[in-house]
């Protein structure tokens, strides 16, 4: 499959690089950005670059929109210009919503995506408004994806892609800890990989809690303490602000 990204930001190259690292050719896909700098990266891989939207478009069965709204606002008469028939529009835009997208696009085959940054590593999670089969593929080959409701795009955002920063945020905050109480910045991001991925292959977080914070023991003291501190409302808060900043 042809594909087209206009705007080759952090996560236009994220994009690039899962698709290339899951099987698709160099020559199959087309960079549009209007940054020289971003085209020089990109052709460094074997892609094809430009830019032109309207040339992006056309190289494209499927186009994905990965740049701001309002540079999309600038560029969506030119996106227009081009027939559409045959190809499938895939936005990865917060906070512009399919009504908006065929309004300013028309008739075309359009879908809603929202991925992780960590599709560049084939191993994000992409949640996306229903989709032709070859697109969801594509999808699929990225990391973990899922079928939600054109409304539900944004809590996708805020929980998965938003949630990529604040899980580095906790886990950093964890080294912090570590240097606090006088381990070297190295020993400390080992510790704190270490033990976040023990948790994580554990797979049963409560009953982890459970089995490692025994009765009267230290790791029921840390416990108490970040539920005196309202831990799990401050996460909550935080994907709620996070979902609430793009309706």
């Amino acid at each position: 499959m042809k594909i087209s990204v206009i705007g080759y930001g952090n996560l236009g190259r994220s994009l690039v690089s899962g698709l290339l690292k899951s099987g698709s050719k160099p020559h199959d896909l087309c960079v549009c950005d209007a940054s020289l700098a971003a085209l020089n990266e990109a052709e460094s891989l074997g892609v094809k670059t430009t830019n032109n939207p309207a040339a992006a478009v056309e190289h494209g069965e499927a186009v994905f929109l990965v740049v701001k709204g309002h540079v999309f606002d600038e560029m969506a008469p030119i996106i227009a210009s081009v027939s559409l028939d045959g190809k499938t529009i895939v936005s990865f835009m917060a906070g512009v919503p399919l009504d908006t997208l065929r309004v300013k696009l028309g008739d075309a085959e359009i879908v809603r995506a929202m991925p992780s940054l960590a599709i560049a590593s084939c191993d994000g999670v992409i949640g996306y408004t229903s989709a032709p089969e070859p697109v969801a593929a594509l999808f699929h080959r990225l990391g973990y994806a899922f079928e939600v409701k054109p409304d539900e795009i944004e809590k996708v955002m805020a929980f998965s892609s938003c949630g990529l920063g604040f899980a580095a945020y906790l886990i950093d905050a964890f080294v912090s800890a570590g240097e606090m109480m006088g381990f070297s910045l190295q020993d400390s991001l080992k510790i704190a990989e270490i033990t976040f991925r023990n948790a994580l292959n554990r797979g049963d977080y409560k009953g982890t809690v459970k089995a490692v914070a025994t009765r009267g023991g230290a790791t029921e003291q840390g416990i108490l303490h970040m539920d005196a501190a309202g831990v799990y409302a401050i996460i909550s808060g935080a994907v709620r602000k996070a979902y609430e900043k793009m309706i």
